[in-house]
């Protein structure tokens, strides 16, 4: 059963980095701040209201790695 759980696990993690890798790939083709910007506004939104994780210190992570991300695009 623990081999299942890590295939499921790198599974997720595999979809994660895929989705993170063409969000970033379209954001740095974005010839428009103001997109960019905007973009990173609706995700800070969503991660703090209902449809982002459960609890604080999830909605904390999520935006210190959104941060992050920002910052690669600089």
């Amino acid at each position: 059963m623990g081999r299942v759980k890590e295939v499921v696990v790198s599974l997720n993690q595999a979809q994660v980095d895929a989705v993170e890798h063409l969000l970033m790939a379209f954001l740095k083709r974005s010839e428009n701040a103001q997109v960019v910007a905007k973009v990173y506004e609706d995700a800070y939104a969503s991660i703090m209201g209902s449809d982002g994780p459960p609890g604080t210190e999830e909605k904390m992570a999520s935006l210190e790695y959104l941060n992050q991300l920002r910052l690669q695009l600089k």
